[in-house]
């Protein structure tokens, strides 16, 4: 499952550019297969993905990440965009409120969420009170 955030880096645009890139990968290939140098395909796996995102990060002066960070950030991503807290709950498969947990930049993403709360006047508490009876009453 995927949210189509109609930017470059959804996981909808990156699918698309990936058949485009290895658009010559033989139909027995691993779906997320890549050619080597040596012209072989082989199947992407996480761990040399992993290794291959922190080489190029490292080179670049930032700071190694594990692959749960790409759910974090995925997730921040799309709450800064505005989608609702409980869809990506849904999304995530989530299944209590510890994803609530993972959120970065908080002080960013509880405004996106209440936006529309502060315009009909009712308070920030009250708010975050409503969203967590819905996790609860979903459970």
């Amino acid at each position: 499952m995927w949210t189509d955030s109609a930017c470059e880096c959804s996981a909808h645009w990156s699918f698309k550019n990936h058949f485009k890139i290895n658009h010559l990968a033989p139909p027995s290939s691993h779906l997320f297969g890549f050619e080597g140098a040596d012209g072989i395909f082989y199947p992407m796996k996480r761990a040399w993905f992993i290794s291959r995102c922190n080489e190029v990060w490292s080179s670049n002066g930032e700071v190694p990440l594990t692959g749960h960070s790409f759910r974090i950030g995925g997730t921040t991503h799309l709450l800064l965009m505005g989608v609702d807290p409980f869809i990506m709950m849904v999304q995530g498969r989530w299944k209590s409120a510890a994803f609530l947990d993972y959120w970065c930049s908080c002080e960013e993403i509880i405004p996106t969420c209440i936006g529309f709360s502060q315009l009909s006047k009712q308070s920030i508490l009250s708010t975050m009170c409503s969203f967590k009876q819905r996790i609860v009453g979903s459970l």
